[in-house]
């Protein structure tokens, strides 16, 4: 691998960090996110110092530009994604939805993520949760083609669109919810892997899938850097929904 080559590595890592950190408002997770952001960038700076580098292999498609801030879903789009979306909140939060079943769920088993009973309970309960998930994507979806295809008589046609827009509200805000537990639950098991390592019982472990399984995401990563990808990409589907706290007072 070249140092540019490296070097796109290195920042793409920075940029999921830096998501992180605009993302998180838990203390103890942005400390440990802004000191990795410190090590990434001091390594950045060194290759910078003892290589000679073509800054015009360093540019990213401009067309790309909009994805910066979401680098796992920019890694989801083809041109011809783009072309044929009608809905493209629904969409996107679908193949977020659809990477993380096919690529963090399988991490999560027990056989994958060994962890204390506290945690094999939460982490048992995320299955069920992201079933009612894919359910109401399921039926949003179902909902939007039977209007495209005008299957609805015109005088009910706007009562079904402000019920796709309930529904789409409703998806997103559940997703928002899910995300954040997720985001919590691996950001209490790093931190625990920094300590004691009494809720993750075997962090240095590495991922592997058997040859049924496939060629997965995550398969030659510790657990623990599985974990810290499991964050990240919470924080990315965080950002992207864009959901405000909201606290009712009284």
């Amino acid at each position: 691998m070249g140092p540019e080559e490296e070097l796109k590595q290195i920042n793409k890592a920075i940029k999921q960090y830096e998501t992180v950190l605009r993302a998180t408002t838990d203390a103890d997770q942005r400390e440990r996110v802004a000191n990795e952001l410190r090590k990434l960038k001091k390594y950045k700076a060194k290759i910078e110092a003892i290589n000679i580098i073509d800054k015009g292999k360093l540019v990213e498609n401009k067309s790309s530009d909009e994805y910066e801030d979401f680098p796992f879903l920019k890694g989801f789009l083809s041109e011809e994604d783009e072309r044929s979306i009608s809905d493209r909140e629904v969409f996107y939060m679908s193949l977020y939805m659809n990477f993380f079943e096919s690529e963090f769920l399988p991490f999560l088993s027990e056989t994958k993520l060994k962890l204390d009973f506290k945690y094999s309970m939460e982490r048992d309960s995320f299955y069920h949760r992201f079933q009612d998930l894919i359910r109401r994507l399921k039926d949003l979806m179902e909902e939007s083609i039977r209007i495209e295809e005008g299957t609805f008589r015109v005088d009910i046609e706007e009562e079904m669109k402000k019920r796709i827009f309930k529904m789409k509200r409703s998806l997103s805000i559940e997703l928002d919810r899910f995300m954040k537990d997720v985001e919590k639950f691996s950001a209490d098991l790093l931190e625990d892997l920094e300590g004691d390592a009494l809720k993750c019982l075997n962090g240095e472990d590495i991922v592997e899938f058997d040859p049924i399984e496939g060629k997965r995401y995550l398969e030659g990563f510790s657990v623990k850097d599985s974990l810290m990808k499991l964050e990240s990409f919470a924080s990315e589907v965080i950002n992207f929904l864009d959901i405000p706290d909201l606290k009712i007072e009284g």
